[in-house]
């Protein structure tokens, strides 16, 4: 009897273990990119999620990479922890180099002034001619005074070329 309930319990397990639906796997922040694109990614991401305290828990957003002509190929994207403010990252790896170079965003945008911010950057950073008195008004109104200038120098120079993104774009979790 007890054989017969133990054959039984075995079978209704490996029932269910049949119907139950398969959990996905965690999205990659190359999923969707092919190639040399999927490999510059994923080595980036790589960089990136060592630098927070626990690797294995870090959200990404936004991935792509940027070619631009004359400066070279980059990859942009935006990592947090749960729960964590995201930060812009800016990689790029140089010609005869091994390694990327990342470039972290060090400033305290609000996630609603951070668009605003990218406007101005790409309107007054770095560029010539700019009435500094109207750009600073701007900065402050828009809640962009405190800009980490050597990471929105690089955003600006390397996440506006010819943009490759991924085929699907994969949403964070949390």
């Amino acid at each position: 009897m007890f054989r017969s309930f133990s054959i039984a319990a075995v079978a209704a397990v490996l029932c269910l273990a049949a119907c139950a639906p398969e959990i996905p796997p965690d999205p990659k922040p190359s999923d969707g990119f092919t190639g040399a694109e999927k490999v510059a990614i994923d080595e980036v991401f790589s960089i990136i999620s060592g630098t927070f305290p626990e690797p294995q828990e870090v959200l990404f957003r936004d991935p792509l990479v940027s070619d631009v002509e004359g400066e070279g190929r980059f990859v942009c994207l935006d990592a947090a922890m749960p729960g964590d403010r995201w930060t812009g990252f800016v990689a790029t790896k140089a010609k005869n180099e091994e390694a990327y170079h990342v470039v972290r965003e060090k400033d305290a945008l609000s996630p609603k002034a951070r668009p605003q911010c990218r406007a101005l950057v790409l309107k007054y950073l770095g560029e010539q001619d700019v009435d500094w008195y109207d750009a600073e008004i701007a900065y402050n109104k828009a809640g962009c005074a405190h800009l980490d200038t050597t990471y929105w120098e690089a955003w600006k120079l390397a996440c506006n070329g010819k943009i490759i993104r991924p085929v699907t774009t994969s949403k964070p979790s949390a």
